[in-house]
């Protein structure tokens, strides 16, 4: 009887090791998960803004070397990726495509210019 009482005892200990050792893995794995989808928020909020800047500068050199064609390829994709930046830079994008639009190479250039100012 005494070494039934001391294998369940072995059992109980190991059974309570066991969940508690499983209990520290999930919430390491739930922090780690939390952790990983904070950092994806802000690197694609970062992203986005890259983005933009990015494409409204590739929408510059086009526009410099006068390759509307690649301009506008450019400013399409940047249309996208500006949104969620400030109002300052959005006003100046805006008017930049409104520019573009009407022809007006260098009032597009200035508000290009002035959007990737304001993306910062």
């Amino acid at each position: 009887m005494m070494q039934i009482t001391n294998v369940g005892l072995a059992t109980t200990s190991i059974v309570y090791l066991l969940l508690l050792v499983g209990s520290v893995s999930a919430q390491n794995i739930t922090n780690q998960t939390m952790t990983g989808t904070n950092m994806t928020n802000a690197t694609g909020a970062a992203a986005a803004g890259d983005l933009a800047k990015v494409k409204i500068l590739e929408a510059i050199k086009s526009l410099e070397s006068g390759d509307k064609s690649s301009a506008l390829v450019e400013l399409t994709a940047a249309q996208e990726a500006v949104v969620g930046e400030s109002d300052q830079a959005k006003m100046h994008f805006n008017e930049g495509m409104k520019a573009f639009s009407a022809g007006d190479m260098n009032g597009a250039l200035m508000h290009l210019k002035a959007a990737d100012q304001a993306l910062g």
